[in-house]
C-alpha cells in the first residue's frame, strides 16, 4: 500500500504499564499539573466529578497528586478531603499509585480508625492525637481503602477494559503488559480475553501482584494459561516505594532527612517462595525496585541461581531500576542469571522537584542512567507506569522518547546530560528491544520478513524532526497483525 511518503515505525511495545487501573480511572479527576496546581484546586476539581452530590455510598475518585507540585508543598488530609464532601467518600490516589489520600466518610467505610493499627508494609497518617488524617502511605495501607470502594461489575469490567485499546491504538502501541494483575475480585485472565473478544486489540501479558494472589496462584499455572495473545507470564513482587514518595530503599539518606532511607518492602522468605513458585511453573518474575538498596537485595539473592526460562526471555525483571548503579550492572551481567530492566525516564521528566528535592546530587546524577542501560544490558526497555506518574498523559511513547535523547525535563532542566541516547537508541527501547523483555506472541518489534504486521504510521519523521519536537510528533494510523485498527480523523 502507497503510504505517501509517511515514516512508518514498528509498532510500540509498553512493557510496564497498567490497563486496568487505566479502565477504572475513566471518570476519576485527574489531580495533576497544570490542572491542578494547588489545594483549592484539588477540591474544586473534585467537586466537578460526576458523583459530586449523590448517595453517601457514590465514591467521587481522583488521581495523579503528587504534593512536591502542589504551592502548598504538603500532602492534602481528611480535613481537605472533607471541603470536597462531608457525606461523600472521596478518594485520590497519589501519582505512584503506591499511595493516597481520603476523606473522614471514606476511612469510615474503610473501617479505619484510630485505634486501627498500621498493616505491615504501609502507614496510616495521623494527626497528634492519634486520628488517622486520611494519608495513606504504600500499597499496604492504601489498599485497605481501596477494597472499601464499589467495585465493577464483571460486564463493566470487560467493557472499560476492551475501551482501552482505543487510548493504546492512538499512541501506536501495539503489545503492553499488565503489572499488577490480580485473581480477585474477577480473575484478570478472564477479563483480558473476554476484553479480547469485545475488542481489546493489544497484545498483552498480565504479572500478577504475588501477595495478594499467590493463595490462588499457587495451584500452579496451566499451559492454555501461558499461550496466546493474552497471557500470564508471571508474578509481581515490590522490594520498595518510589523516590517521589521517599519510600524507595536507598543506600544514601533522603536529602535534609539525615537518616530516612526508604522503606525495604521484600523479605528474603517472601522472595525465595516466589522463587521456587516461579521455577516450578516457568513464570517471570518481575520485581519492582527503584532505590540501589532494594536492587542490591534482588542481585544478591539470584547470586548463584540459574536462569529457568528459554533463552532470549529475562527470567528476571527489575522494574523502574532508577539508582541501577554500574557496579550492580557489572555484577548482573557476571551471574548467570538472564535478567531484563524496564525503566521509566517519564518519571525524571515529570517528577524532576520530587528528584531535585529528595535525592542528594549525587544520587540524582545516577538516575536513570539510560545510555549506560542501552550499552550494558540486553533486554532494556523504556516503558510508562501509565497511570503512575505525575503526568497527564504518560503513555505519549513521543514524550518519554524525547526525554531520552533531550534529557530535559517538563521545565526545561537538565536531567543528567551524559546519559542522553540517540533517536534510534531510544526508538530501539520501545520496539525491538522492547519486545525482548516479555513473551509476547510471535515475533515484534521490527519490520522485517516473518514479524507481525504490527506498525504506526506517524505524522512527522522521528528522525529528521528536531528533538524538541518529538513529543509533538502524533501517530496517523496503527496496524496490528496485518489489521488497522486506528486511523486519525
Amino acid at each position: 500500500m502507497d503510504l505517501q511518503g509517511r515514516t512508518v515505525v514498528p509498532g510500540f511495545i509498553d512493557v510496564h504499564t497498567h490497563p486496568t487501573f487505566l479502565s477504572q480511572i475513566v471518570d476519576a479527576v485527574p489531580c495533576t499539573v497544570p490542572l491542578v496546581e494547588d489545594i483549592p484546586g484539588l477540591i474544586a476539581a473534585l467537586k466537578q466529578h460526576p458523583k459530586a452530590g449523590l448517595g453517601p455510598n457514590d465514591w467521587i475518585e481522583g488521581w495523579g497528586y503528587d504534593e512536591s507540585k502542589l504551592k502548598e508543598g504538603r500532602t492534602p488530609t481528611r480535613h481537605d478531603l472533607d471541603l470536597v464532601s462531608a457525606t461523600q467518600p472521596v478518594y485520590v490516589g497519589r501519582s505512584d499509585c503506591h499511595s493516597g489520600i481520603c476523606n473522614s466518610r471514606a476511612l469510615a467505610l474503610a473501617g479505619i480508625g484510630k485505634d486501627t493499627p498500621d498493616p505491615i508494609g504501609g502507614h496510616f497518617g495521623r494527626d497528634a492525637d492519634g486520628s488517622p488524617n486520611g494519608v495513606l502511605t504504600e500499597l499496604a495501607a492504601n489498599s485497605v481503602v481501596q477494597r472499601a470502594k464499589a467495585v465493577l461489575d464483571y460486564a463493566q469490567a470487560v467493557g472499560s477494559l476492551a475501551r482501552t485499546s482505543q487510548r493504546f491504538s492512538e499512541r501506536g502501541i501495539v503489545a503492553v503488559t499488565d503489572m499488577m494483575a490480580f485473581t480477585q475480585p474477577f480473575h484478570h485472565l478472564d477479563v483480558y480475553r473476554d476484553a479480547a473478544q469485545a475488542g481489546f486489540k493489544q497484545q498483552a501479558a498480565l504479572y500478577f501482584s504475588w501477595e495478594p494472589c499467590k493463595g490462588d496462584l499457587s495451584a500452579g499455572l496451566q499451559a492454555a494459561q501461558k499461550d496466546g495473545r493474552v497471557k500470564i507470564a508471571g508474578i509481581k513482587l515490590f522490594a520498595d516505594g518510589s523516590i517521589s514518595g521517599k519510600t524507595a530503599w536507598c543506600s544514601c539518606a533522603y536529602k535534609h532527612t539525615g537518616s530516612l532511607f526508604g522503606m525495604s518492602l521484600l523479605s528474603s522468605a517472601a522472595l525465595a517462595q516466589a522463587y521456587e513458585w516461579s521455577v516450578a511453573n516457568g513464570a517471570q518474575m518481575a520485581v519492582h525496585a527503584m532505590g540501589d538498596a532494594a536492587l542490591q537485595l534482588v542481585i544478591d539473592f539470584f547470586a548463584d541461581k540459574k536462569p529457568w526460562l528459554p533463552a532470549g526471555v529475562p527470567s528476571v525483571r527489575l522494574e523502574h531500576a532508577t539508582l541501577l548503579k554500574p557496579a550492580q550492572i557489572a555484577q548482573m551481567n557476571a551471574m548467570p542469571m538472564q535478567w531484563g530492566v524496564a525503566t521509566q525516564i517519564i518519571f525524571m521528566f515529570a517528577e524532576y522537584e520530587a528528584y531535585t528535592e529528595n535525592l542528594v546530587a549525587s544520587e540524582f546524577d545516577q538516575s536513570y542512567a539510560l545510555k549506560t542501560f542501552y550499552e550494558e544490558i540486553d533486554h532494556i526497555a523504556l516503558s510508562s507506569d501509565a497511570p503512575a506518574t505525575t503526568w497527564a498523559d504518560p503513555d505519549n511513547v513521543f514524550v518519554s522518547i524525547q526525554a531520552a535523547v533531550q534529557r530535559r525535563a517538563y521545565n526545561g532542566a537538565p536531567i543528567v546530560d551524559s546519559q542522553a541516547l540517540t533517536v534510534p537508541q531510544a526508538l530501539l527501547l520501545y520496539t525491538a528491544r522492547a519486545a525482548s523483555l516479555s513473551p509476547f506472541e510471535g515475533q515484534l518489534g521490527q519490520i522485517a520478513p516473518g514479524f507481525e504486521a504490527s506498525f504506526a504510521v506517524l505524522d512527522r519523521d522521528i528522525f529528521t524532526v528536531p528533538v524538541a519536537d518529538i513529543g509533538s510528533l502524533r501517530v496517523q494510523e496503527t496496524w496490528i497483525a496485518g489489521e488497522q485498527v486506528y486511523r486519525a480523523a
